[in-house]
Order: structure tokens, then C-alpha cells, then sequence
């Protein structure tokens, strides 16, 4: 009987240390949110607010707390956002910070979170700097996602791929990484065809993957640059967010409103752009959006559903 006991007492205990430990689901999904070029949407308008609006503003955060509370309804459980040009964190900052602090405030209410996607091109000391200002301004509190798995650093996404990132990374001196140094930093294939790297596949445009299988990013175009791009099939989007879906630990799925690569799926007119690669199948508002939803919140239950391709 004192063994049954002790047993049972073991058991409870390693149950206890497991639902203490910080789990990520497989397949986390998160979507791009852009906060910069709202107004360049080249005729295409999304549905805010019950009104259809060209240059919606994350500076208002009515309108943010509608287009996160689809988001959510879609089934996505963190956005990204993208802080990529280094003039939101110079002549801009004020305005971006203020989306920012819109977007975190907003996800706290809705019990979503962010987190950060920033530029590369070798400039590590201004990156750095602007690492610094990320941990000082929202690492803080539970809006802003760390990377969990076993790896409790806030998540930091670079808009450069893997093989050229790291290298640079390497190369640069300790002075210039003492605070992207305190992050998960993931990576971004930019465009296909990309050679994938471990930390890859946070997107950017058609879809792939990190060799490892931890992070798949799908969206609704194809093709390989501006001049091949075009918008997939629903048939072909459903295909690919269910791959999306089965990564072991994040699944990304396109940008809610970014229209400069054409890889949105958000509830979108798109009957006013003659813009191709823009313009969803029989410019159906709703298209992408409903085979998204239905997918994360009717069938995503189960991540390791079979693969129907």
C-alpha cells in the first residue's frame, strides 16, 4: 500500500513540474500584421469596423482591437509586427511605438500576443540598439511571446534568411549583439528559390519551412518575384495551411493586410486594384479568410491530422 502511495505521489508530482513548464502547441500559429504602408493598398480595401477602409490605422485603436479581433477569430494566436524599416525607429518612432503600444494593449484583452519582426542588412549596432529598446518597452509582460520549448527568450524575427544572417552574425563584434543576444531569432527566407537554414521559415512570401520542421509559413500567392506572382487556388491554400499546421512549433500563415507582396489573406475587396497578384478568386471578400478559419478553428484541434496532399 506505501508503494501504491509513493507511486501516486510521484506521479502527481512529475504532472505538477509538467503543467508548470511553458508548453508551446505544435503548430502556434501567428500571422503578419503590417503597420506601416496602410495607405498604399493600391485600391484594395479591408473590412474595419463594419466599413470598408483603404488606409486603416493601427493608430487608432478602435480600429485595431477589430482587425485583431479577427484575427483571433481566424484562429491565430500571435501577430507579428512588422517593424522591419529603420525609419519606424527613427523619424517615425513616435507614431510606431503608439501602434505598438495599441497592439499590446489590444492583445492583452484578447489574450493574444506579439512579437517583433525587424530589418538586417548588416547593420547590427542599430539593430542592436533597437533589440534593447524591445526588451526595455514589451518583453516585459505576457503579450509579448517567448519562444517557449524549453527556451524561455522573448522571439525576435529578422527579415534576412538564414545563410546570410548567421554568418554576418558571427562576424560581427560582441559589442553590436549584447541585446539581440537575449532573444529567440528566427529568420526569414525572402524569396524562394532559398536555400532553408534551422531558424528559417517565418515566410516572407509562397511558402516554407525550416529544415528542422519547427517553423512553416504558407500564404496565398505563388511565384518567385513581383513578375511571377499570383494567387493561389482555395484548393491550394487549404493544402498548404494544413502543412502550415503541422509544424512542431509555429505555423505562420501570411500577413492579415499586407498588400506589397501580395500575401494576405485578410477580409479584403480587392474588385477595385488592378494590381493581379492583389486580387483574390472572383474578388470573393471573404475567400481566403473563411478556408483559414475553418481550418484552424474546425479541424487544427488535432495538429497531426493526416496530410491530404
Amino acid at each position: 500500500m506505501k508503494s501504491n502511495f509513493f507511486i501516486r505521489v510521484a506521479l502527481l508530482s512529475v504532472c505538477m513540474v509538467m503543467l508548470s513548464m511553458q508548453q508551446v502547441d505544435a503548430g502556434h500559429p501567428c500571422c503578419y500584421v503590417l503597420i506601416c504602408c496602410r495607405s498604399t493598398n493600391k485600391g484594395i480595401k479591408f473590412l474595419v469596423n463594419g466599413k470598408w477602409n483603404g488606409a486603416h490605422d493601427y493608430k487608432d485603436i478602435h480600429q485595431v482591437s477589430d482587425i485583431l479581433q479577427k484575427i483571433k477569430d481566424a484562429g491565430i494566436k500571435s501577430v507579428i509586427v512588422d517593424m522591419s524599416n529603420e525609419v519606424q525607429w527613427t523619424g517615425y518612432w513616435k507614431d510606431y511605438k503608439l501602434m505598438v503600444d495599441n497592439i499590446r494593449q489590444v492583445c492583452s484583452v484578447k489574450h493574444l500576443q506579439f512579437f517583433i519582426l525587424i530589418g538586417a542588412a548588416g547593420k547590427f549596432s542599430f539593430w542592436n540598439e533597437k533589440a534593447k529598446r524591445i526588451l526595455e518597452l514589451w518583453t516585459g509582460d505576457d503579450t509579448y511571446r517567448r519562444y517557449g520549448a524549453g527556451d524561455n527568450r522573448p522571439i525576435l524575427i529578422v527579415f534576412q534568411p538564414a545563410d546570410m544572417y548567421w554568418q554576418r552574425y558571427q562576424e560581427a563584434p560582441d559589442s553590436a549583439k549584447t541585446y539581440l543576444s537575449k532573444f529567440h531569432i528566427g529568420t526569414c527566407q525572402v524569396n524562394d528559390p532559398i536555400l532553408p537554414g534551422t531558424s528559417d521559415g517565418w515566410g516572407y512570401r509562397n511558402y516554407s519551412g525550416s529544415v528542422d520542421g519547427k517553423v512553416r509559413f504558407a500564404c496565398p500567392n505563388g511565384g518567385v518575384s513581383p513578375d511571377q506572382w499570383h494567387r493561389i487556388s482555395g484548393t491550394e491554400w487549404k493544402r498548404r495551411v494544413a502543412w502550415a499546421s503541422k509544424a512542431d512549433d509555429y505555423s505562420v500563415y501570411g500577413s492579415y493586410d499586407d498588400v506589397c507582396d501580395g500575401i494576405h489573406w485578410g477580409i479584403a475587396d480587392t474588385k477595385h486594384t488592378d494590381v493581379a497578384h492583389n486580387r483574390y478568386p472572383g474578388d470573393q471578400p471573404y475567400f481566403y479568410y473563411d478556408i483559414l478559419k475553418d481550418f484552424l478553428t474546425e479541424v487544427a484541434g488535432n495538429r497531426r491530422i493526416s496530410d491530404h496532399e
